[in-house]
């Protein structure tokens, strides 16, 4: 064997000081395929921002939004598996092909508060975590969806539910439809983009929609009155997932930065205070712009609904296995149901 010569020992020395250089500069893209005015994707973009910054630069964190890396969400578990991207978010209610014992953690009437929404917390985001590890994908942090209250935007005045078993009910999701199949209500899905003119032309009276979006689509042009549920929409929060590998390789100077900028990400997304005055904000809005504001449903309608989505949660979790119905155990639990 050659003798290990000082200008050998430089050498290595040399090559191996490029290599930590190198190595220092870590770049991921995050795939959010939501709008850039949604405030989901203003917490994401301040999230980067500290990753570089809490790095002092050296983890970059390239925030995709609107779509542009052609992911589609309920294929999350999948490109998650692909290290492209190398971090995201996913909200469980869109995975109900590949994981239904994560999509019905909560379902529409499920709960009707932030203060509910806190007591189970714990329970939805251990099943949330162990349900993704079981996939191979690290939850490493979450975002809180926001209170966002479900009302009932219609073509004509509906205050109770006898007047919607009337009509036709625009929803967003299987789990909404059945609980209304059960009130006795015509519902049917209907994407989001298509809604205005389903409205506008008859195919729907009515739609089961947020006042804090309304605007966004004009709904008030072809639906102007309005009446509250009683309940948000699902409030299970997102979970940022990171790819098995990539997470691997990072320093543990990266890690710590990712891990800083995650505490900060969740401790600004878990403010609910701010969503009763945007949701106050939005019905005003609304108002302004020619909608009738009616009472919210009756008490006896709101126990109504939220028995019929209780056995909706129970028949989508016995259908999603031992997992999803031991999930729906742990959370009515710390609800108290």
């Amino acid at each position: 064997m050659k003798p290990f010569t000082a200008l050998a020992a430089a050498a290595v020395a040399l090559a191996t000081s490029a290599v930590g250089v190198a190595a220092q500069d870590v770049t991921w893209r995050f795939n959010n395929n939501y709008a850039p005015t949604r405030p989901e994707s203003g917490h994401i973009r301040n999230f980067a921002a500290n990753v570089a910054e809490f790095s002092g630069g050296s983890f970059t964190i390239n925030v995709i939004e609107g779509g542009g890396m052609n992911l589609r969400d309920a294929d999350a578990l999948r490109w998650m598996q692909t290290g492209t991207p190398e971090i995201a978010f996913s909200w469980p209610t869109f995975l109900g092909r590949d994981a239904p014992d994560l999509a019905n953690l909560y379902v529409f009437g499920s709960v009707s508060s932030a203060e509910e929404h806190l007591r189970a917390l714990p329970a939805v985001q251990e099943a949330l975590t162990e349900g993704f590890a079981r996939r191979n994908i690290p939850v490493v942090g979450f975002m809180a969806l926001p209170i966002i209250d479900a009302s009932l935007y219609c073509r004509e005045a509906v205050t109770s539910l006898d007047d919607l078993r009337r009509l036709r009910l625009r929803v967003g999701s299987r789990e909404q439809v059945e609980t209304f199949t059960a009130l006795g209500v015509a519902a049917q899905i209907i994407p989001q983009n298509e809604l205005y003119s389903a409205m506008q032309t008859g195919v729907v009276d009515c739609a089961l929609y947020p006042a804090r979006f309304a605007g966004s689509i004009s709904l008030q042009e072809v639906a102007p009155h309005a009446t509250y549920t009683g309940f948000p929409f699902p409030p299970a929060p997102y979970a940022i997932v990171a790819h098995a590998g990539s997470l691997e390789r990072l320093s543990s100077e990266h890690r710590a930065a990712l891990d800083q900028a995650l505490e900060v990400l969740a401790e600004e997304s878990f403010q609910f205070e701010g969503d009763a005055e945007a949701e106050v904000a939005a019905r005003a809005a609304m108002v302004e712009a020619g909608v009738t504001w009616h009472d919210d449903l009756s008490q006896a309608d709101q126990d109504a609904i939220r028995e019929a989505a209780s056995q909706t949660w129970l028949t989508l979790s016995e259908e999603g296995g031992e997992e999803a119905v031991a999930n729906r155990a742990r959370i009515m639990d710390l609800l108290g149901g």
